[in-house]
């Protein structure tokens, strides 16, 4: 029989502790501007040793980052409270493997070897806990920063009426009685967020115990609401509801809806033509009418409106440098300083003990979220440097001249792990001459070329999208004739790859392309 007793014993370990400062490092690097706006202007909330400070014009940026202003004593305030040496990118990997490990009492071991570190996943690194929870919430407010949150809440755009409760407004203007108003109720229960009719009036009619006729009307009624096309329960639907207002002259338009709607679907386009009576060509002309009706009538009041993207790091052609210029946009964070007044008071022999410790640890807090910015800063125009001289040829030329690129590429060329080049182009834009690009948009793999090199996959991409675009719509290439298009060109890829590529594009096959 197995023996179990309890007992006691002592095991000496080495772990690497993660203080709140590197983790907040890290999260700051992983930040979007819009998400690291929103986290210094928190910090400002509840830091009162932290401020907004005005750019120095003699000194520029760095000025403003300052860490504090000199005494007016003439020393430097903050001397008593040193920065410590810390490199964002030496512990990243270590963390990244403490995350795949999963949390540990005593934190995350300092025992992975270098593959795993070099594997470590490059997602969200921190947890939801507030390390200022244990030392209480600061009460006071930052005039500031209230009025640039006010400012961001005020630009917050949303439309003011939903879908359903349009739907009801109209219904309740017009319905012609009591009954007729609780059967629409129903029905517009029923209206998904694109403004199609999801339900079934046989269920309708039974559970509100009245004839499917009545639910018809009621539902015929709904379909003349605004915006027009909602309530109908499939696309063709949709389309004569529409066809019925915008363009009522149009016989041939109606019928190529109601009685020819699935050979439309899948492009057979003679055949319409034969069974209307009417030439391709003039298939084709309706096919254009259809092409600017809403499919989707109820998406304007789904709520969701387009964010507008603002690039991040910005390259330019300088002609007096004869080189691209490469530089951080506006964020829109503020510059930040050390409150000299909390410095002040830290180190002030007049102040309770237990008061200048809390001061002294609020001025480390800001000092760290300041140095942090500022890595952020230098890290992200490094690693975009970095990407433009690969890069350079696509600058240029254009898409097709994109070259293969990887995070480890960049992140040997600027001496930091891969983990961080993933963090520093998580969610960042770059303005090109090219364009607007995410700045993971220029990291591709490679396929192989006849002489030995690699093409980037979405050089490719762009030359598939450019054969198609200038191919002849009536004899439109197939994914076999566009792969041997590229083979002559140079480029190995298989027909399957370019179905991919294409698909991946948002083009159509061949059958669906063809123009008569």
């Amino acid at each position: 029989m197995m023996h179990i007793e309890q007992g006691l014993s002592q095991q000496q370990t080495q772990r690497l502790q993660f203080s709140p400062q590197m983790q907040q490092g890290l999260q700051i690097l992983h930040a979007t501007s819009v998400e690291l706006v929103e986290q210094v202007y928190e910090e400002l909330d509840t830091n009162e040793a932290l401020e907004i400070a005005e750019p120095d014009p003699r000194e520029g940026q760095d000025a403003a980052l300052s860490d504090s202003q000199p005494d007016p004593n003439g020393s430097d305030s903050t001397d008593l409270f040193e920065e410590p040496e810390f490199d964002l990118d030496s512990f990243s990997d270590r963390w990244d493997q403490q995350r795949q490990d999963g949390p540990t009492q005593d934190g995350p071991t300092d025992g992975a070897s270098d593959a795993d570190q070099a594997s470590a996943p490059s997602s969200d690194l921190y947890d939801d806990r507030d390390w200022r929870a244990r030392e209480g919430r600061d009460l006071s407010r930052n005039p500031d920063a209230d009025e640039r949150r006010d400012y961001y809440q005020d630009s917050i755009t949303q439309h003011e009426e939903s879908l359903v409760s349009h739907l009801l407004t109209q219904l309740r203007w017009l319905a012609p009685d009591e009954q007729t108003t609780r059967i629409g109720e129903r029905i517009i229960g029923e209206i998904d967020r694109h403004g199609r009719f999801t339900g079934s009036v046989a269920e309708i009619a039974q559970e509100l115990s009245v004839d499917k006729a009545e639910v018809e009307r009621a539902l015929k009624l709904i379909q003349q609401f605004e915006p027009i096309g909602v309530g109908a329960r499939d696309l063709a639907e949709c389309y004569l509801i529409q066809i019925a207002v915008e363009h009522p002259e149009e016989e041939e338009l109606r019928t190529l809806v109601a009685e020819h709607f699935d050979d439309l679907v899948h492009r057979r386009i003679p055949k319409i033509a034969r069974a209307m009576g009417i030439s391709p060509e003039r298939v084709l002309e309706l096919v254009d009418m259809l092409r600017r009706l809403d499919a989707y009538p109820g998406e304007e009041y789904s709520g969701e409106s387009a964010r507008p993207i603002t690039p991040d790091v910005i390259v330019e052609w300088n002609d007096d440098l004869g080189d691209y210029d490469v530089y951080l946009a506006n964020d829109n964070i503020p510059e930040l300083r050390v409150s000299p007044t909390c410095s002040r008071l830290a180190q002030s022999p007049d102040r309770p003990a237990e008061e200048r410790k809390y001061y002294r640890e609020k001025i480390e807090s800001a000092k760290w979220l300041i140095c942090s910015i500022r890595k952020r800063r230098t890290t992200i125009e490094g690693v975009a440097r970095a990407i433009v001289e690969v890069q350079r040829e696509f600058l240029e030329k254009g898409k097709e001249h994109l070259k293969p690129l990887t995070l480890q590429e960049i992140a040997d060329k600027i001496g930091v792990h891969e983990a961080t080049v993933s963090r520093a182009t998580r969610g960042k834009y770059m303005q090109t001459p090219q364009g607007l690009f995410e700045m993971k948009y220029f990291f591709s793999p490679g396929l192989s070329t006849d002489d030995g090199g690699a093409q980037s996959s979405k050089s490719v991409q762009a030359m598939i999208k450019k054969l198609i675009d200038e191919e002849d719509k009536r004899r439109p290439l197939s994914d076999q004739a566009i792969a041997n298009r590229l083979k002559e060109q140079g480029i190995k890829v298989a027909r399957r790859t370019v179905t991919k590529y294409r698909e991946g594009l948002g083009i159509s096959p061949t059958n669906i392309r063809r123009q008569y």
